[in-house]
């Protein structure tokens, strides 16, 4: 084993981020509804930008598209690829925005091949717990640079009837990636119920489960004056006087973007007077109390509650699994509920990633965070802070010196800004690869990271290893 470096244990420290999400076993019947989904969602792509949409409607060799607004924000020339992977450019004539403050556009194209499009379903029926999916091509980097299609499953959290900003009302616990924007959202019928348009990220800017999309219903309402002839009725909102458990769902997440957290603390607490069994709340308003209100102990309750209701809540144990691990330093309990969110959803890649860390730098069990961080990382190739745990791993553990350099260099062509990245590669390449200018060089920009982000305590240990240097 290599010598330990005092340095590695603020590295880690830092760098220690997994959001808390929410994700549910998916249904048997995704296969079919992914192949919809697939054949409807093209990628919207322009020279600094990357999202997605769906094919609504098809008039002579006209293709209309919808997508969300802020994918096509900009005064310049986009280009579809379609699921057969030709492009087409952009009408750039086409593209209008929904009239007000609605985040969805449409845009079309000119085509003689026959393409499907989408059904158009009801998103008025749906209720909490029901599945739902999401399409999309996620946004490419230098590691992965070719747009790949993804289709994530998960549970309707909650269907507000108020209309939120941006006409944003449907809550989905699907794992989205940047760039999906402007995907579909499809109800078990493989019908698009909605347009996906944002997802919630932690501090790290990180994904955390909690994804916002606009129903096809309010599309509707706005579609006429958008140039676009839906051809068949479209089931209203209804217009409900008493607010419901999944308005105030809705109305909380809305407040804690805006971090008026104990506003939305009190809209949890109105959504469970409403529906006290709804183990979907009880996750949320925990995952509040401990990342924003420091109530630790109420944290713990509430994700006990949501897996006393719901003992197939996977994103319940996942979230009681990290605060175990990072809070009350329970690391058997923490890897216990790693183990079992696992179990019940074989691809949650934030579990295999969390459970990784727990194996690594607490438990020591270097063949099993090593196996773990292994499938993180083919669940999702763009983990950017998998790459950097592993490398870690293998240079203190392993003395796989160039697999460590192989996976700090990817760590940082997908995280550019992450300053332990650079202090590890500065470390390996001064004592291990005899590339001293390259280490100091490397040290240096860490420094320069932590310095404006703030981080005092890891600006001051790369300093202080850069003066041992010199």
């Amino acid at each position: 084993m290599l010598p330990r470096i005092s340095l590695w244990a603020g590295l880690i420290g830092i760098a220690a981020t997994i959001p808390l999400v929410q994700t549910i076993a998916a249904a048997k019947s995704s296969v079919e509804i992914g192949e919809t989904a697939k054949a409807i969602t093209v990628l919207i792509t322009a020279p600094d930008s990357v999202g997605s949409g769906v094919i609504l409607q098809r008039q002579g060799d006209i293709y209309t598209v919808l997508t969300a607004a802020h994918v096509v924000r900009n005064k310049t020339s986009y280009q579809i690829t379609t699921s057969d992977d030709r492009k087409y450019d952009v009408i750039s004539s086409s593209i209008r925005s929904s009239p007000g403050s609605i985040d969805l556009a449409v845009v079309k194209f000119k085509s003689t091949t026959k393409y499907p499009t989408a059904k158009l379903g009801n998103c008025n029926l749906l209720k909490s717990g029901m599945d739902l999916y999401v399409g999309g091509f996620p946004r490419t980097s230098r590691a992965i640079n070719e747009a790949i299609f993804v289709f994530r499953e998960g549970k309707v959290s909650a269907n507000s009837t108020k209309v939120l900003e941006n006409g944003y009302s449907l809550i989905y616990s699907n794992s989205t990636l940047p760039g999906m924007s402007g995907g579909a959202v499809l109800n078990s019928e493989g019908e698009l119920v909605a347009i996906h348009g944002r997802g919630d990220q932690d501090d790290s800017g990180a994904k955390t489960g909690f994804n916002l999309g606009i129903p096809i219903n309010r599309f509707a309402t706005v579609a006429s004056k958008m140039g676009v002839d839906l051809g068949e009725k479209v089931a209203a909102i209804p217009q409900n006087t008493a607010p419901t458990a999944d308005d105030y769902i809705a109305l909380a997440g809305q407040k804690f973007g805006k971090q008026d957290y104990r506003g939305s603390l009190a809209d949890y607490n109105r959504a469970i007077q409403l529906a006290p069994n709804y183990a979907v709340i009880y996750n949320y308003r925990g995952r509040l109390k401990g990342e924003r209100l420091q109530d630790i102990q109420g944290e713990l309750a509430d994700y006990n509650r949501a897996i006393q209701l719901d003992p197939k809540f996977a994103g319940a144990y996942y979230n009681r699994g990290m605060l175990k691990r990072d809070r009350l330093q329970d690391n058997q309990g923490g890897l216990a509920d790693f183990n079992r969110a696992i179990q019940l959803d074989p691809n949650f890649t934030f579990a295999y990633a969390a459970r990784g860390m727990l194996k690594y730098i607490k438990l020591q069990d270097i063949q099993g965070a090593l196996a773990d961080f292994n499938r993180t990382l083919q669940l999702d190739p763009n983990f950017a802070d998998t790459y950097f745990f592993r490398g870690a791993l293998k240079y203190t553990e392993l003395q796989d010196i160039q697999g460590a350099l192989a996976d700090f260099n990817r760590t940082l062509r997908l995280k550019p800004q992450f300053a332990p990245a650079y202090a590890a590669r500065g470390l390996l390449k001064y004592g291990h690869l005899q590339d001293r200018a390259g280490g100091i060089a490397d040290m240096q920009r860490a420094a320069k990271l932590y310095q404006q982000q703030g981080a005092v305590k890891s600006y001051q240990e790369t300093i202080d290893q850069l003066q041992k240097w010199q």
